[in-house]
């Protein structure tokens, strides 16, 4: 499957001069069929090539935006959206959805390679799009893994099962296999939350280079992660945006009450 990846450019938005990649406008969502909304009159850019993080208390609807960028929301049955979601000016709902995900796309809580090689782990997506040369296939393997901190590692046992690596170094594959597709967008949702302090770090420390060419959206339960890694961070709170804006910003001088008791850990 070959993938168009140009873009109308015209309705980028600017944040402090940077572009914006992904516009939520007046978003609402609803499970079983209308009985529960998730999230509510949702306003927020994300902008391009920089770090968001997304925080907040269990259940309150950051996960579930975060899995909308890239219409994960299509696999829930019941699901109702209303309002906008523009990926570089275009309506996400009125894209192909693969296509969508070939831009944006997604790492998950747990690491979660695919029992085949560490080659094929990598290749999944770009063999999907397009039949692939060797040599091809051998230069996405080096810079993807490199990009993601794990090809001196991996290099000399990339035929070998994804699934005999390590928790740390599943999860680098992840992200790995989500960069061979060169998305504009990469997701994670809490991608250390099952990680340990060492390789926590490295994932870290990842996400923050990733951010030089990439977008990063990352969803956290750990404020200092936020503080380390992003550059804008999102507040949300029973499905509502209570409070988005730069890092240092957000979390030396919030504006909102509910910010600040959540930040001073009156309730979690």
């Amino acid at each position: 499957m070959e993938i168009n990846k140009e873009f109308d450019q015209a309705e980028h938005r600017m944040i402090d001069g940077v572009p914006s990649a992904l516009s939520i406008s007046d978003f609402n969502l609803w499970y079983d069929n209308g009985g529960f909304q998730a999230l509510k009159h949702i306003n927020l850019e994300i902008p391009e090539k920089r770090a968001t993080a997304f925080i907040g208390p269990s259940g309150c609807g950051k996960s579930t935006l975060l899995r909308t960028f890239n219409r994960m929301c299509d696999f829930v049955g019941g699901v109702k959206v209303e309002g906008l979601i523009k990926f570089r000016g275009e309506d996400i709902f009125k894209m192909d959805a693969n296509a969508l995900r070939v831009h944006v796309g997604m790492v998950f809580q747990h690491p979660n390679p695919f029992p085949m090689s560490i080659r094929d782990n990598i290749l999944y997506g770009p063999n999907r799009m397009r039949k692939l040369t060797k040599e091809e296939g051998d230069d996405i393997c080096e810079q993807t893994l490199t990009e993601a901190a794990l090809w001196d590692e991996v290099k000399d046992t990339l035929d070998k099962s994804g699934l005999g690596l390590s928790g740390g170094q599943q999860q680098r594959l992840c992200i790995a296999r989500a960069l061979a597709t060169n998305p504009d967008v990469l997701l994670m949702d809490e991608p250390t939350s099952a990680l340990d302090p060492i390789s926590t770090l490295v994932v870290e420390d990842l996400m923050k280079k990733l951010s030089q060419n990439h977008t990063v959206v990352v969803v956290t339960h750990n404020m200092q992660q936020a503080t380390r890694v992003a550059d804008k961070t999102a507040f949300f709170y029973l499905g509502e945006l209570i409070e988005a804006g730069p890092t240092k910003e957000l979390f030396s001088n919030p504006k909102e009450k509910r910010t600040v008791e959540y930040l001073t850990g009156r309730f979690s």
